[in-house]
Order: C-alpha cells, then structure tokens, then sequence
C-alpha cells in the first residue's frame, strides 16, 4: 500500500535528539504487516511513535484500519500495556472472557498478561489509535498468541524472562 503525501501547511519537521517531534500519521509509510500471527484479513497500519521515528524508550504509538471483515486473534503482551481507542466505525473488542461494542470515543485497555481481541464483523471499516507503554517498539511488547499463553502465562507468574 502506499500512502499518499499529505498537503499539510508545513514542513516535515526534523528534531535533534532530546527535544519534542511533531509527527502526521500520514508521513510514515504503512507497515508491511506480512504474516503477523494472529492478524486476518485486510487492514492497514502506521507506526506512528517509537524508537524508529521519534526516538521513543518507553512508548510505541499506531494507526490501524480495520476492513470489514478483519479481526484480530486473542493474544497478551507480557511487557507491555495496551490500550487502543476508536476514531470511527465499529468493532467487537473481547477481553479476558467477555466482549464489548467498540464505537467512537470508547478506549480498550489491557494490562499486562490480559487477553484482549479485535475483530470487525461491520460493513465499515474501524480506524482506532493503539499504544503500547513501556516498550519502544512493537516486538518487544512479549506479543504472545493462544499457542504460546501456557509458556507466556508462567513468565508472567514468575516475573522472569527464561534465558
């Protein structure tokens, strides 16, 4: 998918180290999504702050369509908290053993180690926000789908990485 260059009234900033950064989802290229584990069907997503484009340590920040359809399986993150807010359209948001109507303005946060899901079963596409705290980018987060919960579960338990 390419983007499309925004016409925004300004320039694309660049920042030196240590001082804030103003970044338009619209500037960073979608990410190739490619066989991500427990992604289904067709979306779209930008990375929009982390250790890449804002030189982030402890935050990483997307954009992501959801196309009719699309869904997302349940999984945990082992390092990181998530929470992800709806801009528009809607979703079924499932957390632990229970699911929600996602609409405009509701927030999903899952701590650390919680299951939480998304899918779209609507005839309009979902565009939401997500962050992750405490990473600085997506693989570090401990993304860990159903094959894995048992092996995951016990890291969490014992609040350990195995070597």
């Amino acid at each position: 998918m390419k983007r499309l260059q925004p016409e925004l009234p300004r320039e694309i900033y660049e920042f030196p180290e240590g001082k804030i950064r103003l970044i338009n989802w619209r500037e960073v290229a979608p990410m190739e999504l490619g066989n991500w584990a427990g992604l289904h069907g067709e979306m779209e997503t930008e990375l929009i702050v982390c250790r890449e484009t804002a030189g982030s340590k402890l935050t990483v920040m997307g954009r992501s369509v959801f196309y009719p359809g699309s869904f997302h399986d349940p999984h945990i993150h082992l390092f990181a908290e998530e929470f992800i807010y709806c801009l528009s359209g809607k979703a079924i948001a499932g957390g632990q053993n229970k699911e929600y109507l996602f609409t405009p303005g509701d927030v999903q946060f899952a701590a650390i180690g919680e299951t939480h899901w998304l899918r779209n079963p609507f005839p309009e596409p979902l565009e939401f926000i997500w962050v992750y705290t405490g990473v600085s980018m997506p693989d570090e987060s401990g993304y860990s789908t159903p094959d894995l919960f048992a092996a995951a579960n016990t890291i969490v338990e014992k609040n350990e990485i195995p070597k």
